[in-house]
């Protein structure tokens, strides 16, 4: 019996110690902060051109200059490329490549361009981040067509991508996605577009949103796209090129996530109930007894995301009522609703998700957000 018990209690503490090293193991994964950094274009695809230069190389040099510093000045983040080299990657591919590398954050690199019937082509300077989100206009359009060309280079695109056809008639039609990790794209936008106008120094051409950039549609980890400067300005480009001015913007790209890190100490809790059942937008789930009007808890119904304030009776509320907001760093955080209990909600959660699939319920108490 002695023998018995002494080897049950020796089992018993062999399977805390593994239980223990597997939390730390666990521990020390959810520290782990994984960046995917994209070269846009390549191959066979050379991006938007220059008098002298391809975007597809400029792009690349940036984005081997930005893991270099990412590896060098924060040891903790790990870096995954889509390419190193001059080959050609489908957009889907790089897609993937973020979802197989479990990354936190996947940042697209190119060059802006103008169309050569645009006049003032050769005038045009500034950087801007895309994230997803409703098109303001359809200003946006050349930039969606252009940065999603790459589909028609590949050979099985009418099959991969189901009829694409990248002409504005394919856009018109297509609907408005939003996705639970729009907030976090929008708040590393909001920091990498700081940096970049004012370390680098570039004009500040403001964060932009686009529901038709493929990359930001349909990737499944919160997404930025930099348009760095204009290539077909003989001086943008002439800095572009330049080891100088690739290393003044990727220094600039690394600081702009190094400072939303710093002040989201939330994102890798988030993010590993992403990766856990990315499929779905799960609301809170507080529960217990109902809040008592002392404590001046409610309960919203949060729908949208925005890096800029929205008119009061906006269009893209569509005809929601009793829309407020609530800021969270640089973004908008847009809800409809008020209610004393998560089930009044609940009740009306699924009337709203007709509208915004993607809405959730939050706790608010004083007007702040309760995580």
């Amino acid at each position: 019996m002695t023998s018995i018990r002494h080897t049950l209690r020796l089992c018993a503490m062999l399977l805390t110690m593994l239980l223990i090293g597997h939390s730390i193991a666990g521990a020390t994964a959810k520290r782990q902060f994984t960046v995917v950094i994209d070269a846009g274009h390549g191959g066979h695809d050379a991006g938007a051109l220059g008098k002298t230069t391809k975007e597809k190389d400029i792009n690349l040099a940036v984005a081997k200059a930005l893991g270099e510093i990412f590896s060098t000045q924060h040891k903790d983040i790990k870096v995954v490329f889509t390419r190193t080299t001059d080959v050609f990657v489908t957009l889907d591919g790089r897609v993937q490549k973020a979802k197989n590398a479990n990354a936190n954050l996947f940042i697209s690199l190119h060059c802006n361009s103008a169309a050569y019937e645009n006049k003032n082509r050769q005038n045009l300077s500034g950087t801007s981040v895309y994230v997803l989100g409703p098109d303001a206009a359809d200003a946006n359009l050349d930039i969606a067509i252009r940065e999603n060309q790459s589909i028609l280079l590949e050979p099985d695109h009418t099959t991969r991508y189901q009829g694409f056809d990248n002409s504005p008639e394919y856009y018109i039609f297509a609907e408005i996605s939003q996705n639970k990790m729009q907030g976090k794209s929008n708040d590393v936008a909001a920091a990498i577009q700081h940096q970049l106008t004012s370390y680098a120094g570039l004009k500040d051409n403001k964060v932009r949103e686009s529901s038709k950039i493929f990359l930001l549609k349909h990737a499944t980890v919160p997404t930025v796209l930099v348009e760095m400067d204009f290539i077909c300005n003989p001086q943008r480009e002439r800095y572009l090129n330049s080891e100088a001015g690739q290393q003044k913007i990727a220094q600039a790209i690394c600081n702009g996530v190094a400072k939303f890190l710093n002040t989201k100490a939330e994102y890798d809790t988030d993010c590993n109930e992403r990766h856990s059942d990315s499929s779905s937008v799960l609301p809170e789930t507080e529960t217990g007894t109902a809040p008592t009007a002392s404590g001046n808890i409610t309960y919203r119904i949060q729908f949208l995301t925005s890096p800029r304030k929205l008119a009061e009776r906006s269009s893209q509320f569509k005809d929601l009522e009793h829309v407020t907001y609530y800021t969270d760093g640089r973004s908008y955080k847009y809800t409809c609703g008020e209610y004393k209990s998560q089930k009044a909600a609940t009740d009306d959660l699924n009337k709203v998700r007709k509208k915004f699939p993607d809405a959730f319920i939050i706790k608010m108490q004083n007007g702040k957000r309760i995580k």
